[in-house]
């Protein structure tokens, strides 16, 4: 049983939100959902019950007011050969500058191919494959 605002759930679960007040409304409500639904075990992986379904619809409410109202931009998903890169330094214990200078190029350059700002040259990917031993399928695929 739900404990959070009943009337304002249900209101908001199908009218478009459109001003900050109703955002900041949902928001708290949600965060009360998250907690409650945590505090009887509601939010177990794969869980679908009534705590699930209306955090999912408010959210997707929040979602669609912050894409209209708030200019928020999305995230951006990680390539999986920069996670991967990043995978080899973590389980190696290097910093960014190590890993430009094992790969053969400068901070600045290395910085904007992992942020996804340059592309990685054909010299690049070879190396790639033969300092960090990382799949040529995956840089193939993904540079």
């Amino acid at each position: 049983m739900i404990i959070a605002n009943k009337e304002l759930l249900d209101k908001f679960e199908t009218e478009k939100l459109t001003t900050r007040k109703q955002y900041d409304e949902v928001k708290a409500q949600v965060e009360q959902l998250i907690a409650e639904a945590t505090e009887k075990g509601a939010l177990e992986p794969d869980a679908v019950n009534e705590y699930t379904q209306k955090i999912s619809l408010l959210s997707q409410q929040m979602a669609a007011y912050e894409d209209e109202y708030l200019n928020i931009l999305p995230l951006r998903k990680k390539s999986p050969l920069i996670s991967c890169i990043e995978d080899y330094f973590y389980a190696h214990g290097m910093k960014q500058k190590d890993g430009a200078r094992l790969l053969g190029v400068n901070e600045s350059q290395f910085s904007q191919i992992m942020s996804g700002r340059r592309r990685i040259s054909m010299s690049f990917a070879k190396r790639l494959h033969s300092k960090l031993g990382i799949n040529a399928d995956l840089i193939l695929e993904y540079a």
